[in-house]
């Protein structure tokens, strides 16, 4: 655990009434559930699942509103719903694996590895790719509402893998998904094994990610949320998509709980290396030296404090100390959000299957934070 001696509880203290509690489980539950019934009265959020781990174990997990809105099923503690790009940190797990095995270059061309990625006018490398850098252009188009199934990552890239890179990368930061996926075709080539079966060997299994999978559309999850978007201010199902063309940059589901054990297994070194967990988490720049926000996948507190004063909630920037981690999520009909605080050994997961719960998962996300420093 890192220690950074700010005396954040006191700090926090002058933000929020916090309950008097020894136990965090116990806190957590006399303080949420107000806090999210109050964000469920607003018509862009349908329903939202939570877990908060501490330690070494999930302390607190529920779920909140409707999981259908045609059906009103109640989402609960076992509902699954989309990570979104959350998705882009499992996979991130992962490339620390392949780099701790010797097996993975972070800096050659990803051409190396993929060579159905034709030849660019600059190399872009998967450090730069990780951190947005890389050039790779974003969605266009319709491309978010895909219905079309793609059989394997090396399909799914072809969406992308022929247009020119948008800048040289390395000079700006350009946020893409498609960067995410064309990593998850590297790490195939760099291990000669498939992307989804890697995954769940080597990420989802060892972390006992049981409800944790990729949303292919062939197969039934029983557990999984419907979808909402908004006619005229009521909740509707949202348009049906396949995400099969993007696995490693939002194409995950998961319970709460799965995705909140993930981010426990960051706070200290165990299954990931110290030096693994540094490389992760250390906020890359560009070749002029401006700060990125992202290390490999990883947003950054710099990031987190550039999204406060951009949403006007710097009531918040408090409890975002230089060490936390986190990535938000957004997919259609769905959104999620990951806080990691090292120095805590904390881990929060929200998700929400409205598309446009975003901010309503960010209050209560720094909310939740703010009670479980509380209760060091």
């Amino acid at each position: 655990m890192r220690t950074s001696g700010l005396g954040l509880a006191a700090v926090i203290g002058l933000f929020f009434t916090l309950p008097a509690s020894a136990d965090l489980g116990s806190a957590l539950d006399n303080s949420l559930p107000q806090a999210i019934e109050k964000e469920l009265t607003s018509p862009t959020v349908t329903g939202i699942t939570v877990a908060v781990g501490k330690g070494e174990h999930v302390v607190y997990a529920a779920g909140f509103g409707t999981a259908n809105i045609e059906t009103g099923e109640a989402v609960n503690a076992s509902t699954q719903m989309r990570v979104g790009s959350i998705s882009k940190v499992f996979t991130a797990a992962l490339v620390g694996k392949l780099y701790e095995a010797g097996k993975l270059d972070l800096d050659v061309s990803i051409g190396t590895y993929v060579p159905s990625f034709t030849k660019k006018r600059w190399p872009v490398s998967i450090r730069q790719a990780s951190a947005h850098m890389g050039g790779v252009r974003h969605y266009k188009g319709d491309e978010f509402l895909n219905t079309h199934h793609y059989d394997t990552v090396t399909d799914g890239i072809q969406m992308f893998a022929a247009d020119p890179l948008a800048f040289e990368p390395g000079t700006r930061v350009s946020y893409s998904s498609h960067a995410w996926n064309l990593i998850s075709a590297a790490l195939e080539g760099a291990a000669d094994e498939d992307f989804l079966p890697m995954m769940t060997r080597d990420i989802f299994k060892p972390l006992e990610m049981y409800d944790t999978a990729a949303e292919d559309v062939t197969r039934v999850f029983p557990q999984l949320s419907a979808f909402h978007s908004s006619d005229n201010d009521t909740p509707v199902i949202a348009p049906f998509v396949d995400n099969s063309y993007k696995w490693a940059g939002g194409g995950f589901i998961a319970t709460a709980s799965d995705v909140a054990r993930f981010g426990l297994a960051h706070t200290e070194p165990g299954f990931l290396k110290q030096e693994t967990l540094d490389l992760l988490f250390t906020e890359q720049f560009t070749k002029n030296g401006s700060p990125a926000g992202f290390g490999i996948g990883w947003m950054t507190a710099s990031n987190m404090h550039a999204r406060l004063i951009r949403d006007g909630l710097t009531e918040y920037t408090p409890i975002v100390h230089e060490h936390l981690v986190w990535h938000s999520g957004g997919s259609m009909g769905g959104v999620a959000l990951l806080l990691v605080d090292p120095e805590h050994d904390i881990a929060i997961a929200l998700m929400a299957n409205h598309g446009g719960a975003f901010p309503a998962l960010l209050r209560t996300g720094l909310y939740t934070l703010a009670i479980a420093v509380s209760e060091q």
